[in-house]
């Protein structure tokens, strides 16, 4: 076991977060109207109810917010309203917030004031991050043909950490999950051949030994020779695919996000695209292979025939998931399994979704309602991805056929 303690001194964050502004009324998908419960602690609430200055605003508060005796043993305390319009109870027609109009924007709970922006503590930084369930977030990732750079900046005495880590491997985890993001980049590689490739070595981290000071270095030399090496590409192009298999294991996510009333009549529309038949007498639905492939070619022709904005967008969400996870073994593989699964279901439902439009602007529509039900459901998330480990699908060789469809 390492006797060194790590002492994280920085601040770590992809590039683009520094561009980010909310574009407020002009969102598709306003986060004020999500459909989606926004949930904030005891501190926020009282700030809140504190805030009112005139009778039609303390009026709204009373009504604009509902405590949460159920979840108070988890910090959250209370949540604002939804209207019968779907939206939070602040929300104007304008698309702006009433709460911050009038009483200005410290008021507004944290979760409001810093939504699409995360902040996480790591081995390797504090790290800043941006959500892409956010249209603001996606327009930026569109605009970065040339990929994601990281910048690192010194942090601020008072934010210092010190972590004594638990094993030679978790010790790396800076350098690990470096080469992951290099992986996700490596343009000599399709996109879904890059995580196969990803899959494959960090099998083999997760079997080796994580006592042992010179696995990590050895497990990165290996990883760029094969990264780089002409034959690997060839064989990887080779990728399994099993059409039917991917949409019905998609369809099932779909299934699942059925509860969300918000998203409810999109997955619908989505999932109807491609669905062919339902046999009761084998309660199976099937799934039409032609319709996927003819929408699928809709899709990367609206991409230009590139895979830089899928790459952008799973940069993101491996920085945002803190990826991979290096608690052990098997959360090392529990977390690739899991982000398979995010990326095969963004791109199955991106293409769906171009039975209806294609356009950017639908891709985005899609893309935050899909975001903010799995990145952004934990529970959800952890549901689905644990049903690939209870039906024994948690292997390589399934995460190939998720990726290749």
């Amino acid at each position: 076991m390492p006797q060194e303690i790590i002492h994280v001194r920085t601040r770590l964050m992809p590039l683009y977060c520094k561009d980010f502004h909310c574009i407020m009324g002009a969102c598709q998908d306003n986060c004020c109207d999500p459909g989606w419960r926004i949930e904030f602690s005891k501190k926020d609430y009282l700030k809140v109810k504190r805030a009112t200055q005139d009778t039609e605003l303390e009026a709204a508060v009373t009504q604009g917010m509902r405590r949460l005796r159920e979840r108070e043993h988890d910090g959250m305390y209370a949540e604002f309203c939804v209207t019968d319009k779907g939206r939070c109870a602040f929300h104007t027609e304008e698309g702006l917030c009433a709460l911050q109009l009038k009483c200005g924007e410290d008021t507004l709970p944290s979760v409001c004031r810093t939504f699409p922006r995360l902040i996480r503590n790591t081995l390797a930084a504090q790290e800043h991050t941006l959500s892409p369930a956010c249209e603001g977030v996606l327009a930026l990732l569109w605009d970065l043909p040339e990929g994601i750079d990281f910048v690192e900046e010194p942090l601020e005495r008072k934010d210092w950490m010190d972590y004594e880590p638990k094993t030679a491997v978790t010790a790396r985890f800076a350098d690990i999950r470096s080469f992951c993001i290099d992986i996700l980049q490596e343009r000599s590689l399709r996109l879904p051949q890059r995580l196969l490739l990803m899959g494959f070595l960090l099998q083999r981290l997760r079997d080796a030994d994580w006592q042992t000071e010179n696995t990590v270095d050895n497990w990165l030399a290996q990883g760029e020779q094969l990264l780089h090496n002409p034959a690997v590409a060839a064989e990887l192009s080779r990728l399994p695919r099993d059409r039917q298999l991917f949409i019905a294991n998609n369809y099932q996510i779909a299934v699942t996000l059925l509860g969300e009333s918000k998203t409810k009549d999109l997955i619908c529309e989505l999932t109807s695209a491609v669905a062919a038949d339902y046999s009761q007498k084998e309660a199976q639905m099937s799934f039409s292979e032609l319709k996927y492939r003819d929408l699928e070619e809709k899709l990367e022709e609206l991409l230009g025939h590139s895979d830089y904005f899928f790459e952008n967008l799973m940069v993101s969400v491996a920085f945002q998931l803190e990826f991979p996870n290096l608690i052990s073994p098997e959360e090392l593989w529990t977390d690739y399994v899991n982000l398979c699964n995010i990326y095969s279901f963004f791109r199955f439902t991106s293409v769906c979704g171009c039975d209806r439009e294609v356009s950017k602007k639908r891709l985005f529509h899609i893309l935050v309602a899909v975001s903010r039900g799995i990145l952004h459901g934990r529970y959800t998330q952890r549901e689905l991805r644990d049903k690939f480990f209870q039906h024994d699908s948690a292997t390589l060789a399934h995460m190939a056929i998720l990726l290749g469809g």
